[in-house]
């Protein structure tokens, strides 16, 4: 991300239009702090790098390095910080591919609410995915038609052919991310526009929308390409590839059969994505309807069923009951190492060694501590 040029240049020219001498920044999951030390570099009067992975140790000493003396690191999420003050400008990269991917989003609405002041700007402000039926047949058959199976399709030693198209239901209701011009795809549509969502106002980060469009021309429908488009102040941002591209990958969102299909016609398309959960696609053309969903990408078991339910009451498990003992203890008065002996002397059944209990209360304690 650090050398997403086109990228970086876009975020750059916005926080040129909003710093100024008095204004307070947040960079929100900075990271190297990219965005957040261009704010300091422009004259802002704070900068906050708030970002919860040991790489905001770098972003600390890359600000000492550039004598940028007004960056202030947090090495925590947005929702653990409690500070006080407001701040003016708050930049972020919590679009994940095709926007929704990695369910960032409910953090910057918790950061807006929270740290935002009155006439306070985000950047970006807006974001909207985009789709269009596309003509994939190479990439197709390499990720999906290839586990059909058979004898000299795939196959293990050349005395026993084996047919794996027991795998082929799972690699449909994948979605691919992947670079533009390896998907090698031939759009059938104008593409659409399936959700704008206003990253000001909106309070949740889920999906369900339907679209229509018209194909443009004849041929083999294999399934959608997806990416998103994010507004930084005045200006779009496109993640669809067909430019140079950025970091974040458009995505191939397959059919579990192709379709022919007839320049003219209509072909509906809806998406659904719960905060949190899975991928649900629907394709209807001519009296035809195909559904998939990435809940479908992995084998289904009723343990897998049940944890999935809003009803599911769950009990902890031999390592669960292990974990609540352990957390308890963790009152700053006993070493990690004695706890996690302690922990296994109570739970021996739970751990196959001292060092498998040892790396189990290190977790815990990085996570929880």
């Amino acid at each position: 991300m650090v050398f997403d040029a086109r990228r970086n240049q876009a975020y750059l020219r916005a926080l040129e239009k909003v710093i100024t001498p008095t204004t307070t920044v947040m960079d929100l999951g900075a990271g190297l702090g990219v965005h957040g030390l261009n704010a300091a570099r422009l004259g802002a009067a704070r900068v906050l790098l708030v970002e919860p992975a040991p790489v905001i140790e770098v972003a600390r000493q890359i600000a000492a390095d550039n004598q940028l003396h007004n960056v202030y690191c947090f090495p925590c999420r947005v929702e653990e910080l409690g500070l006080q003050e407001k701040v003016d400008v708050i930049v972020s990269v919590f679009t994940g591919n095709f926007l929704l991917t990695e369910d960032f989003l409910p953090s910057l609405f918790y950061a807006r609410d929270t740290y935002l002041a009155p006439g306070g700007k985000l950047i970006p402000d807006r974001a909207r995915m985009e789709v269009v039926p596309v003509m994939a047949a190479e990439y197709y058959q390499k990720h999906i038609a290839a586990w059909h199976g058979g004898p000299g399709q795939i196959s293990g030693p050349e005395d026993q052919a084996l047919n794996y198209s027991a795998v082929r239901p799972y690699a449909a209701n994948t979605m691919y991310y992947d670079n533009r011009e390896r998907f090698n795809a031939t759009p059938l549509a104008n593409p659409a526009p399936l959700m704008e969502l206003d990253l000001a106002l909106a309070t949740r980060a889920d999906c369900d929308h339907r679209i229509e469009v018209t194909l443009t021309q004849d041929g083999t429908c294999h399934g959608w390409l997806g990416w998103f488009q994010m507004r930084l102040l005045d200006e779009w941002l496109s993640t669809a590839g067909e430019q140079d591209a950025t970091h974040w990958s458009p995505v191939f969102l397959p059919l579990a059969q192709p379709l022919p299909v007839k320049a003219g016609e209509q072909l509906q398309f809806a998406l659904q994505r719960p905060e949190f959960g899975d991928w649900t696609w629907t394709t209807e053309y001519a009296g035809q309807r195909q559904r998939q969903s990435t809940f479908l990408s992995q084998p289904l078991t009723p343990a897998r069923m049940l944890k999935a339910s809003d009803q599911y009451q769950p009990v902890l498990s031999v390592r669960g009951e292990a974990a609540k003992w352990l957390l308890a203890r963790m009152t700053g008065e006993i070493a990690i190492g004695s706890l996690a002996a302690a922990m296994r002397d109570q739970n021996p059944e739970a751990f196959s060694s001292e060092a498998d209990a040892l790396r189990f209360a290190k977790e815990l304690a990085e996570h929880y501590s």
